[in-house]
């Protein structure tokens, strides 16, 4: 059967260029180098955002000046279309204006407005194929963006609500045969039985399914790897992150969509550029910039979460010192590398893996207890009153850095007892802490917007804004202090079902 139209959809690729991960030299089976999307007049290549931030590559260009690799990796792969992710705002206009001025591929995204001109953004477009099929293309954006990202990354920006742009985009397409969104968001609903995933509208694939009349739904932001998805009619896709996997979607003669995850090769031929680039990183990367007193390695993160890890309590070190803060709380990647005894930068940009900068909240001792019962509530005991992970930091997106370890108080979780009345011990200075108590909890940047159902934290004064991201601090940490004296005990305890 011939088809009509065959696209290749990338999202979440996160500045994952080269086959590996940065966590050793290694090669692994992944990367937007590793890619190849052959092409006809009847073959579309599109993004689906969050391309420029997020790898040690793209922190080392940021933090260096050097030109980043990623509008070039595009172009060279024939990208049509792209839209933009929450995180491509991270490093300010200026920077995306520079990233969308170099590509090839146009921009879609029609809830963002840039007041000063500097992005080159349409809504939508109509691309008629070879074959003469036309194909109507809308993208846009989570409108979330609103909430984490940092005011002066948007200034002369405004990000609308994402379903009533894309219906005004839709209206204003020419003529079309299939119709095509492009949606830096993700999916609220199971699929499979419509149970509701969560009841915020971060995520709002299925609602645009109802509402808007996309043949196709290139979804993102949740990293799920989903292939031959349907929602009302709609076809529906969304890749891995840190370019793990493509997916390539087909559309047959009788109008019928079918589309596949694709494995990423653990090799890519690189030019002389993008070899000498890798070389640059990888002395960055392995230069050594401290000591700590031990090894810190990861486990799996329900041990860490039940046991305390060292890894947090040293993020918490760092945060206390360069904020000046009472308390400090911390949460780890989905993947962390951890840290040798001898430290270089690659264990740093590679266990702390955001662009995050800090935020000093003025908190009362209820906040404190609300912000240690929405942690606890990352514990499921089943049945058998064994301690899993509860499924709301699972699906439908792994969200274990939505769990925090704090430093600065002592406490502990009674998974004896339900969810929102699990904290049975809390104290600072060996003392209990009241509600009306006041503090200083220093906390990242994306958790003070409430991100993670911590609403709360939203209507707390800040008190200290450290417009410094994190990594640095740490790196910054390291040059004062030589060998670093890690604590031998955590400050919490979690008591499992029927344990004293």
């Amino acid at each position: 059967m011939t088809n009509q139209l065959t696209i290749y959809y990338t999202s979440d690729t996160h500045g994952y260029l080269y086959p590996t991960h940065f966590r050793d030299q290694q090669p692994h089976p992944m990367g937007l180098f590793s890619m190849r999307f052959p092409k006809d007049e009847n073959t579309l290549v599109i993004d689906g955002g969050d391309t420029i931030q997020g790898s040690p590559l793209t922190y080392y260009c940021h933090v260096k000046g050097v030109d980043s690799p990623v509008a070039q990796a595009l172009n060279e792969r024939g990208y049509d279309y792209i839209t933009l992710g929450n995180h491509d705002f991270n490093y300010g206009p200026e920077n995306l204006s520079r990233y969308l001025k170099a590509l090839r591929a146009r921009c879609l995204c029609a809830n963002v407005h840039d007041a000063e001109g500097r992005l080159p953004l349409l809504p939508g477009a109509v691309h008629a194929l070879g074959n003469g099929l036309r194909v109507g293309l809308v993208g846009i954006v989570t409108d979330w963006v609103n909430r984490w990202e940092k005011k002066e990354n948007l200034k002369g920006l405004t990000v609308s609500d994402p379903l009533a742009a894309a219906r005004e985009a839709i209206a204003a397409l020419p003529p079309h045969d299939v119709l095509i969104g492009i949606y830096h968001g993700g999916i609220e609903k199971d699929l499979a039985t419509g149970r509701s995933l969560s009841d915020t509208d971060e995520n709002i694939a299925c609602r645009l399914c109802e509402e808007l009349p996309f043949d196709l739904l290139l979804t993102g932001h949740q990293h799920i790897a989903l292939a031959e998805g349907r929602w009302h009619g709609t076809h529906i896709v969304q890749t891995p992150c840190n370019a793990e996997q493509y997916v390539k979607i087909t559309l047959n003669e009788n109008g019928q969509f079918h589309s596949e995850l694709c494995a990423v090769p653990d090799h890519a031929e690189l030019n002389g550029d993008e070899q000498k680039l890798l070389e640059e990183l990888n002395a960055w990367l392995d230069h050594p910039v401290g000591h700590l007193s031990r090894p810190i390695w990861p486990e799996d993160h329900l041990t860490m979460a039940l046991n305390g890890t060292s890894i947090a309590d040293f993020f918490n070190m760092v945060q206390l010192e360069a904020s000046g803060a009472d308390v400090s709380c911390a949460a780890l990647a989905n993947s962390v590398r951890g840290f040798d005894s001898s430290v270089t930068v690659r264990d740093v940009v590679a266990s702390y893996v955001y662009s995050n900068t800090l935020k000093v909240l003025e908190v009362t001792g209820e906040t404190l207890r609300r912000a240690l019962e929405q942690c606890a509530s990352y514990f499921l005991v089943d049945e058998e009153k064994r301690v899993r992970i509860s499924p709301r930091f699972l699906e439908p997106k792994e969200a274990h850095y939505n769990y925090d370890y704090f430093s600065g108080i002592t406490y502990a979780f009674d998974l004896n007892r339900p969810v929102g009345s699990r904290v049975v011990m809390l104290e600072r200075n060996g003392r209990p802490v009241r509600d009306e108590d006041k503090m200083t909890l220093c906390m990242c940047d994306y958790r003070a917007t409430g991100a993670g159902d911590f609403e709360f934290y939203r209507s707390c004064p800040c008190v200290r804004d450290i417009q410094t991201d994190v990594s640095e601090l740490i790196l910054d940490y390291f040059s004062s202090h030589g060998t670093v004296s890690l604590p031998e005990r955590h400050p919490f305890r979690v008591i499992r079902p029927d344990c004293d």
